[in-house]
């Protein structure tokens, strides 16, 4: 009974590290894409002065929120099964 608690556990912890790993790294791939798209949109739109910054700089957070929640939830999915 001891054994199977703790390869539970350890299962656990590592479906924790997977889902927090694809968070991660859907987080900095949206932050990129998002930096790279904020500022193609800024000089596209001509946004003045400092709001360009402003621009970019919530377009790389929001698409980075969005990108790490999606592969988060991807890798949670992935984790519940057991092949």
């Amino acid at each position: 009974m001891g054994d199977e608690r703790n390869t539970m556990a350890l299962l656990d912890q590592q479906c924790v590290n997977r889902i927090a790993t694809g968070a991660a790294v859907g987080g900095a791939l949206g932050a990129s894409i998002g930096a790279l798209y904020g500022t193609y949109e800024a000089f596209r739109y001509k946004v003045p002065g400092l709001y360009k910054i402003r621009y970019i700089g919530q377009t790389t957070v929001s698409s980075a929120a969005v990108f790490g929640l999606f592969l988060g939830a991807g890798s949670l999915l992935h984790c519940g099964r057991h092949s």
